[in-house]
């Protein structure tokens, strides 16, 4: 849905004003292109649901159970983007859970990892779609950028572990699961394309050459993940590009966005993420603001809120449903709570840092 809107606005945008080539950033898409990749090939062999079962050898009740698994949420969401942590963890815990039929904490938890997984992929440049073009974009200093974020990550870690001390402690009976492998030479091998592509992030290789030859190791050892790439993603993103690259010559629209101050700017991001998503709201707010932490800041905390705040929300809603569809009105109604709750009280303390 969201393709074909884009889509339809991209073609409405050039007949209105004009198409340019030099509207794309042709190093964001193959960026997220070559992340996609290897993202995919880390979900093949299993490492996050390894981790994860490995976890529960530490669990001594639900609620720590639920603890560590908004712990692997929100960090494997650094790394893997919460996507794909959502799409890992999500299935994960509804299994564990299926041995605990009275557990209260099933629905909060289940929150939880969501939340845990959009804050958690706020913390570095490459965490999630909206990073990697802020920070490609703006071109900001990777310790300015994370001394933002770490800022975020703290206050996300101590909001998210309060709020676990409302799942009740039960005791465990011994969850018995399918052993879970992984293959330890091909994740070494994925690993070390990983930092390849960060180095890319980090523009400190050039994205012309390192990206192909990546796409081409794939190519040899599991071309099927070229299968599970979102196409539909990218072709999303160069319709941003477009629809933005043909704003940016209104000059009313130019001149009204760049007289926001910085913490304007910041409630842009949170607002309008609400109602477009977080991604969508970075392609349309930064090409008009040098304010690169108001940006950065509004659109990750802005991904807190709705169903629509993020794609992650709508895949974790989806993913909800799918196990439990007679509980998806107390789903709901819990997500939003939580969801503005956090928006609220992290989207106030921010701001307040904002210049």
């Amino acid at each position: 849905m969201l393709l074909t809107i884009s889509l339809l606005l991209a073609i409405i945008s050039c007949l209105i004003g004009r198409f340019s080539a030099a509207f794309i950033d042709y190093k964001v898409i193959f960026s997220l292109f070559g992340l996609m990749l290897l993202i995919q090939g880390f979900e093949q062999v299993g490492l996050l649901r390894f981790v994860a079962q490995k976890l529960l050898h530490y669990s001594k009740n639900s609620r720590q159970l639920v603890q560590l698994m908004i712990l692997l949420s929100l960090v494997g969401s650094m790394f893997l983007t919460n996507d794909v942590a959502i799409l890992t963890l999500l299935p994960i815990y509804f299994k564990l859970l299926s041995v605990l039929p009275k557990f209260k904490g099933r629905l909060l938890g289940s929150v939880l990892i969501i939340v845990a997984a959009n804050l958690g992929s706020s913390f570095f440049p490459f965490g999630n779609p909206q990073n990697l073009y802020l920070y490609d974009y703006y071109q900001v200093p990777l310790g300015q950028f994370l001394s933002w974020m770490s800022l975020v990550l703290l206050f996300s870690f101590f909001s998210l572990f309060l709020l676990t001390l409302l799942v009740a402690k039960e005791s465990l009976k011994e969850i018995e699961l399918k052993e879970n492998q992984f293959d330890r030479r091909e994740t070494s091998l994925l690993i070390g394309l990983m930092l390849m592509m960060i180095l890319v992030v980090l523009n400190v290789l050039p994205y012309q050459w390192v990206i192909p030859v990546i796409a081409l190791i794939v190519w040899f050892y599991r071309r099927e993940l070229f299968r599970k790439v979102d196409y539909g993603l990218l072709l999303t993103f160069v319709c941003f590009f477009i629809i933005v690259g043909n704003i940016g010559d209104a000059e009313f629209i130019k001149r009204f966005l760049q007289a926001l101050s910085g913490k304007q700017i910041y409630l842009a991001g949170l607002g309008l993420s609400q109602v477009i998503s977080n991604v969508p709201a970075a392609f349309l707010i930064a090409p008009f603001t040098s304010n690169q932490q108001a940006v950065i800041l509004g659109v990750n905390i802005g991904g807190l809120g709705t169903l629509l705040a993020s794609l992650a929300n709508l895949i974790g809603y989806n993913l909800f449903r799918t196990y439990y569809p007679n509980e998806t009105k107390k789903f709901l109604g819990l997500f939003s709570v939580v969801n503005f709750g956090l928006l609220l009280f992290l989207g106030t303390i921010f701001y307040f840092f904002i210049h």
